[in-house]
């Protein structure tokens, strides 16, 4: 064998060991990028199924959007007429502005006279108030003289009861003298008149001391005049304040204006409930 043919079959193995080689680096690619074909493939489905959901998503948005976009077309529109309504309002506004600081103006000369006008009437406003306090000073006063004309009212009426009643015995003590003297009868006696006599205040040796609690009963009402069953014998005086009470409920207050020995009479004053006969009388209220 030549050498020729030596290195041809050489190169005859060597390219058969070459291509043996490439053959098995072949097949094994192939299955490699079979399998990355399939990995691809899913990876591409997955994709796909994404961008459906996108494309889904894009469409729901993009109907928002639509949705928003006509909303606020709509309220521009609306807001465009409140804008030209305003305005209008606005310059009607302004025209009234303007006539309402007309007037103002003209009635800023009546006001100043008005305000003149309240300040004389403050001023008479003080000087009627300072006649209204004098008038009440001199009421006050016309009030506390007519108390005291009262109360000497209550004593003189008091007093003419009491000298009518003594008029009214003289006249039964009178008649009874004609009637002894016309029928002859037996030398005058003693008159008892049917009328008590009603005595005025006489002092007494033994009085109460002063001070002490004076009590009795009421023993007769009329009006506003009362008589008391305690007299000068128990320490009553004139102008003495005696409470009247019915159990522990207070009537009214009673001034004494005429003291006899054994009875008094009074006036009644800071009167809650009328007094009646048999009501306790006292000079210190409990």
């Amino acid at each position: 064998m030549s050498i020729l043919t030596k290195i041809l079959a050489f190169l005859l193995s060597a390219v058969s060991l070459l291509l043996v080689g490439m053959v098995v680096a072949f097949v094994g690619n192939t299955e490699n990028y079979k399998q990355a074909y399939q990995d691809q493939k899913s990876v591409n489905m997955t994709l796909q199924g994404d961008m459906a959901v996108k494309d889904e998503q894009y469409n729901t948005l993009v109907k928002k959007c639509s949705e928003l976009e006509l909303k606020l077309q709509q309220q521009m529109q609306n807001m465009e007429a409140d804008n030209s309504r305003l305005a209008a309002d606005l310059r009607k506004a302004e025209r009234f502005a303007q006539q309402y600081q007309n007037q103002a103006d003209s009635w800023k000369g009546v006001m100043t006279g008005f305000e003149q006008s309240v300040q004389n009437l403050q001023a008479s406003l003080s000087a009627t108030q300072s006649q209204l306090d004098q008038t009440r000073e001199k009421d006050i006063k016309s009030q506390k003289e007519l108390k005291e004309l009262t109360a000497d009212l209550y004593e003189k009426i008091v007093q003419l009861q009491s000298m009518e009643a003594e008029r009214r015995r003289l006249l039964e003590q009178k008649k009874e003298l004609e009637q002894q003297v016309a029928s002859n009868s037996t030398p005058a006696r003693e008159v008892k008149p049917v009328t008590p006599l009603t005595r005025t205040a006489t002092p007494v040796t033994q009085t109460r001391p002063t001070g002490s609690d004076i009590k009795g009963l009421v023993a007769e009402v009329d009006k506003n005049l009362v008589t008391l069953s305690v007299g000068s014998a128990d320490g009553v005086q004139q102008k003495m304040l005696f409470h009247v009470t019915r159990g522990s409920q207070f009537l009214c207050d009673v001034v004494i204006t005429n003291v006899d020995i054994n009875r008094s009479a009074g006036v009644i004053d800071l009167k809650v409930q009328n007094p009646q006969v048999g009501d306790t009388a006292s000079t210190e209220l409990y």
